[in-house]
């Protein structure tokens, strides 16, 4: 936050004039929020951010000079915490990629305006969610927020192709052993009930859809990209089972509630990904992440992080999330799958992922795990509107858990 206004400060670079012209006249309604300023290339915009930070940066890739994906990697070597978002109509698939691990977002031209509006509200959100004192607090403190990985930016460019094929996305998927492993376990698995045992990558992927693979290959690709040496590799494991049976309980919880296939997609992603903001704290603040784990013996771990930094897991996971351009309703999962909004009417998918945590905690513990269990705690689930659905969730939830027991 722009500390001379109160706004939200956004830098836009872009070697064309008449696109720096184009955007400020588009986004002219917003001058209220936003303290917009424009810079014609890339050595302009790093003076001006030396000048005053930014809370985010919206750049061009093909520039003469220093170009957008060197521009990017400075940026996020000298300002870390600004949100960085790709504008390019620029195809070149190698530019595009010497940015994946340096760009949150990835916007192509001709970008309608609320598009592009909508993509600067997301990256902002949770900083007004979460209060700009508490966030701005823990950011500066971080050594490393993951860019959204090259295999997910690969696949959804695919994906989002006109002649998008199963065969295709599945030959990328294929490329990367462990996910196809991941993918070919989750696939077989009893939570997605298939008839029979399913060995092709291509086959799993019509099976599953886009969206579920999205969710799938985001999570598993995420959970690999960190390096926690110091963090005991049982927890790490127990973290990473957890996640993916609240994705699978939450998925069938919301089949159970005959959602549309869309809710059933946003609550697997976010069940498979409501904990990454532990291993945000695991990557950078490892010996305290083992501190707070320990002490989550007696309170819960969220407390314990939000006493120690002001911000807990779920809301730091949520930033994350809400950076990539991942949806609302996932983001608002991962925000709340612990405490329900103040204020506000929360979605369905929240109270889904909610009450999916909290019933694999208690499973996982009847079962002999170390986690600590969770609670459903009933004025939460009155809150969500969920209170006369839990007891029949928690059937669906153990009748597939016993039954991923009976096919391991």
């Amino acid at each position: 936050m722009n500390d001379r206004t109160g706004r939200a400060a956004v830098l836009f670079v872009d070697d064309e004039p008449l696109v720096l012209q184009g955007l400020e006249r588009l986004l002219r309604s917003e001058r209220d929020r936003w303290e917009m300023r424009f810079a014609l290339s890339a050595e302009e915009g790093l003076r001006l951010m030396a000048e005053s930070p930014f809370d985010a940066v919206v750049s061009d890739l093909r520039m003469p000079g220093m170009d957008g994906a060197q521009f990017l990697a400075q940026v996020m070597e000298r300002w870390p915490q600004t949100v960085r978002i790709v504008l390019s109509g620029e195809m070149d698939r190698s530019l595009i990629f010497k940015t994946v691990q340096t760009a949150h977002q990835y916007l192509a031209k001709p970008c309608q305006p609320e598009a592009l509006r909508s993509a600067l509200e997301r990256a902002l959100a949770l900083r007004r969610m979460m209060g700009d004192r508490r966030l701005k607090s823990l950011l500066p403190q971080l050594s490393s927020l993951p860019s959204l990985p090259a295999l997910y930016f690969e696949i959804l460019s695919e994906i989002q192709a006109p002649n998008a094929s199963f065969k295709r996305v599945g030959e990328l998927i294929a490329r990367d052993v462990s996910l196809s492993a991941k993918m070919l376990q989750i696939v077989n698995s009893a939570f997605f009930g298939l008839p029979r045992r399913i060995a092709s990558i291509p086959e799993a992927v019509s099976l599953l859809g886009f969206d579920t693979v999205k969710g799938l290959v985001l999570s598993v690709k995420v959970f690999s990209q960190f390096e926690v040496g110091r963090i005991p590799a049982r927890w790490l494991e127990e973290l990473w089972r957890h996640s993916s049976r609240v994705g699978l309980f939450a998925r069938g919880i919301a089949a159970y509630e005959k959602l549309p296939r869309r809710s059933l997609d946003e609550a697997f992603t976010a069940g498979l990904l409501h904990d990454v903001g532990k291993l945000i704290f695991a990557q950078n603040f490892p010996d305290a992440t083992v501190e707070m784990v320990t002490e989550a013996r007696e309170r819960p771990l969220w407390e314990v992080e939000t006493g120690r930094f002001g911000v807990s897991h779920a809301e730091l996971g949520a930033y994350l999330l809400s950076l990539w351009g991942i949806g609302e309703e996932v983001v608002a999962a991962l925000a709340h799958h612990h405490r329900p909004p103040e204020t506000g009417t929360p979605g369905r998918v929240v109270g889904v992922v909610y009450a999916a945590n909290a019933l694999e905690h208690r499973l996982a513990a009847e079962e002999g795990g170390s986690l600590p269990a969770g609670s459903l705690g009933i004025e939460i689930c009155r809150q969500l509107n969920i209170a006369g659905r839990v007891s029949g969730w928690e059937e669906i939830c153990r009748k597939l858990s016993a039954e991923e027991r009976l096919h391991a």
